[in-house]
Parts: structure tokens; C-alpha cells; sequence
């Protein structure tokens, strides 16, 4: 199946696509294909080439033919690479966000943002490859010199979500290409065809086949098979807590990078300023409609703040403009599927059977083109034991709940098991930290939004939560890809 397009039905555009190894576009052995729906029209708009085990198969052959083909090549050659993959993506930019924007539901400004990080993604992993350097050690014995260097593990399976489905693969191909590995990449079945225009930046790039080698389709076809396959050295996963547990016994034995779940906390001190809280927490609760796993979907607020801190997030909510995302005027589009629809419908349902009170939104808007516009919500008196502050909603919902005093808001903050990025509100920046240290998250931002983070900082989980293993972003991604091997030479 190459990549080709077809018109269907008037002008409703259906583009078709193949599989990438070694570098050909290629159909599946036995030609399965599905079809994707536009959360944003409800039409179809692309038919994606469905993988199974013979794929799978010939993916990794091609991944480790060219590994070994190019395990020796420079630091400095791949960093040439990872450039020239970042101009090509810079020059297709307003193609590639029209596609993300119809396939996903992000407004356009967003989706140009999120490929513009794509982009930015290479360069940086150019830059870390570059200086991805060992050291000279110390030792005991006169008649030895001893230095240590980094050298690429092999094969790689990458898995990647649909939230943010350009830019995300970055964080893993990035550093792959940089630190000498290859990679089968298998992105959500749901935003294929953005990960197909990602896979077809670097084919053009002019790098060696088979570096980066793309099977989408169903994961249950694919996914298990792929991870136990014997040149598969490596296992890198973003996605949900209870699939990256699944993923973590598949790999056993393997090196695992897991980038899974989080629920904030967000955490808004009495002594808050609330001119710079209010815009900084809808803004986590509300961009790309919440679908983040930063996002502030568990918002703790001391009696001091409470009251303004809800007001605002209403008048925040109020003035979002819900709808068509390819219009610039759009502020927030559809959710991107259904299920995370039916979830803000349990969530929000399960909070007000518990006594929480509805100040904006709550429900899909009537007479949209599908049912995944979903009002921008805020919901006042949420309880602790509600399931907005158990689980992860990934929708567009700001969720507050009244607590007072460091234990009382660390006992709430403990009630989940996520524990990837917190957000703490205060002018006592004393008092912050200690709450930061405090706190099982990976990453505490302190008077900015919970959505913060830049390419290079280290991102991911904290221990005894269900966030994951490892650390993505810049140079920390190239050490996990890599391995230390010391060299140990005698000059007597």
C-alpha cells in the first residue's frame, strides 16, 4: 500500500498508507487496513495499513541490519541526521499541523506549536549526541589508564500516544538516532496518520534505512509480539498506568524507559497570589482539552483561596471558545475519542453523586458535528474519595476541592497513585519547597502551571506510584538509550 490519495464521496479526502522497513513504504503481509474518523467532522479521512507478526518481524530484521551497519558512525554524523530530519519537519510545518488538527482535534495554533517542539525535539537530541561524552577515571595502579564511553544498546521498540502524537515519538527518536540506535515504532492506532508524515520527514531526510522502521495498526496485533522479540534490546512507553504495567511485564529482562499516568496534584495556598494562579491553572486544565498528563485535574485549594480560585476557573472556562479547531479563533476542540468522553461523563457524574456542585460545563455541547465537544468544565466541594481525584480523566475538567494545613493537603495529595507532575501555588516559596519535597511526583513546579516543561529537563515518574521508570528529555533519554563501557589500557 504506498502513500497515496484518493477523493471519496465529493470532497471528503481519504488518504491511504503503507508500512515503513528499511526504509521502502510497504503494504502488510496480508493487507490489513483500517479506517480513522475525524473527531472533529465525523468523517473518515484516512485508510492506515493494520501490522501483524510477519511485519512486526520484518521490522526488527531491518532495525538490527542497520544497526550493525551503522554502529560505528559518528556522533557527530547522526547529529547531522537528527538536523536534517528538524529542517524537513520546519519546512512541511502548516501541512503536517492541518493534518494533526483534523486527525486529533487540537486548534490549529496548538497543533502548529506542537509540531514547531517536533522539530525543536532533533535539534536538541543533535545538540546532546554531540555532546555525549565519557570521562577519564582515577585508579590505584600507576600503569593504567582508564577512560569510559557511551556506546548505543541496538533495537529499540517505542510506543506512543495520541495526545500528542508529533511530538511525543520525538523524545524517543530523537535520542535513538543521536546515541546510535535503531527503532520499530509503533504510534497510537488513532493518530497514525500524523505518525506516517513523521515517519515519511525522516525518510526524506537522507538517513540509513532502517534506523527508524514504522508498523502502525491495532496494538493487540502487534504490540506483545514486538516486545519479546529477541534483537529488541529496549522498550520505551508513553501511555496509560494500567498499559505500561502490561508493557513492563512483556519487556522483563529488557531496558524499560515508561513515561505513564499522572493527576497532578495542582495545589493552591491560602497565601496564593490569584492573579497569577486563576490564568495558570485553567490554562493546565484546559489546553489540548485537558488531554495531558500534567494537566490540573486534581486542583487542592486552601479556605484562603478557595472562593476566588473557583470564581476564576469559571469565568476561565466561560471565556474558552469551543469548536471547529481549524478556525484560529477556536480555543479548545473536541476530545479526541470516545472514551475519554464517556470518562469526564463518569467522573463528573460520580463527583456530584458525592456533593460536588457544577460551576461551568459538564456536558458534550449539542448540535456539534460529533459528540466529543465537550464544554470546558469546573466543579466546586469535589471530595477526596470522588474518582477525579483516584484516577486520571484526561478531559477538559478542573475539579477543586477545599483542604487546610500541609498534612491535611499531603494525606489528599496521597489518595492517588499517579504521581508525575505537581503544580504548588504560594508567595511563601519556603514553605513550597518543603511541600515539593514532600510530595510523591516526579517533577513540582511552583507558581507556574503544571503543563510546565522544556525539552531538556528530566520528565517522568516518581517511585512507589504508577507514573513509570526512567527519565525522558535531553540528555537523559541518550544515557538511558546508552550504555557505559570502560576501557582500561595498560602503559607500562
Amino acid at each position: 500500500m504506498a502513500i497515496t490519495e484518493t477523493i471519496t464521496s465529493g470532497s471528503n479526502r481519504v488518504t491511504q498508507h503503507g508500512l515503513l522497513i528499511g526504509g521502502q513504504w510497504v503494504e502488510p503481509v496480508d493487507g490489513s487496513s483500517y479506517r480513522l474518523t475525524s473527531p472533529v467532522t465525523g468523517r473518515e479521512i484516512a485508510e492506515i495499513a493494520a501490522g501483524g507478526p510477519e511485519d512486526v518481524e520484518r521490522a526488527v530484521q531491518a532495525a538490527a541490519t542497520a544497526f550493525y551497519e551503522n554502529e560505528f558512525r559518528t556522533n557527530f554524523e547522526r547529529a547531522q541526521w537528527c538536523d536534517r530530519i528538524a529542517d524537513t519537519i520546519d519546512s512541511r510545518r502548516d501541512h503536517l499541523a492541518e493534518e494533526l488538527v483534523l486527525e486529533h482535534g487540537k486548534p490549529i495554533g496548538e497543533a502548529k506549536a506542537e509540531v514547531s517542539s517536533a522539530a525543536m525535539g532533533f535539534r536538541l537530541a543533535a545538540e546532546e549526541g554531540r555532546r555525549l561524552v565519557g570521562e577519564t577515571l582515577p585508579v590505584s595502579d600507576v600503569h593504567k589508564r582508564v577512560m569510559t564511553i557511551r556506546r548505543p544498546l541496538g533495537v529499540w521498540a517505542v510506543f506512543t500516544p495520541w495526545n500528542f502524537p508529533a511530538n511525543i515519538p520525538v523524545e524517543y527518536l530523537g535520542p535513538a538516532i543521536a546515541s546510535g540506535n535503531t527503532v520499530v515504532w509503533k504510534p497510537a492506532s488513532s493518530t497514525a496518520r500524523i505518525a506516517v508524515r513523521l515517519a515519511e520527514c525522516i525518510a526524506d531526510s537522507d538517513i540509513p534505512t532502517g534506523v527508524v522502521n514504522l508498523v502502525t495498526g491495532p496494538a493487540a496485533r502487534i504490540a506483545s509480539h514486538l516486545i519479546h522479540q529477541v534483537d529488541v534490546v529496549g522498550v520505551g512507553f508513553t501511555g496509560s498506568s494500567a498499559v505500561g504495567r502490561a508493557v513492563a511485564a512483556d519487556a522483563a529482562g529488557k531496558y524499560v524507559v515508561l513515561e505513564l499516568g499522572g493527576n497532578g496534584p495542582v495545589i493552591v495556598l491560602g497565601d496564593a497570589d490569584l492573579e497569577r494562579a486563576v490564568p495558570a491553572v485553567g490554562s493546565a486544565a484546559f489546553w489540548n482539552a485537558g488531554q495531558s498528563c500534567t494537566a490540573a485535574e486534581r486542583i487542592i485549594a486552601e479556605p484562603g483561596a478557595y472562593e476566588e480560585l473557583t470564581a476564576g476557573l469559571r469565568n476561565v472556562a466561560k471565556g474558552i471558545r469551543l469548536g471547529d479547531p481549524r478556525d484560529s479563533a477556536t480555543t479548545m476542540g473536541p476530545v479526541h475519542g470516545e472514551s475519554t468522553a464517556e470518562k469526564m461523563d463518569e467522573h463528573i457524574a460520580d463527583a456530584v453523586r458525592q456533593g460536588a456542585e457544577i460551576l461551568a460545563g459538564g456536558v458534550r455541547r449539542e448540535g456539534a458535528p460529533t459528540r466529543l465537544y465537550y464544554e470546558p468544565t469546573v466543579l466546586a466541594s469535589v471530595p477526596p474519595s470522588a474518582l477525579v481525584h483516584q484516577e486520571e480523566t484526561f478531559g477538559p475538567i478542573a475539579p477543586v476541592t477545599e483542604v487546610s494545613g500541609d498534612e491535611a493537603i499531603l494525606e489528599v495529595c496521597a489518595a492517588s497513585k499517579l504521581g508525575l507532575s505537581a503544580a504548588i501555588f504560594t508567595r511563601d516559596i519556603a514553605r513550597g519547597i518543603r511541600l515539593a519535597e514532600r510530595l510523591t511526583n516526579g517533577q513540582v513546579i511552583i507558581n507556574d502551571t503544571s503543563n510546565y516543561w522544556e525539552l531538556h529537563m528530566p520528565f517522568g515518574g516518581s517511585p512507589r506510584t504508577d507514573s513509570g521508570i526512567g527519565r525522558l528529555g535531553g540528555k537523559y533519554m541518550l544515557h538511558a538509550m546508552t550504555q557505559i563501557k570502560s576501557i582500561s589500557v595498560d602503559v607500562s
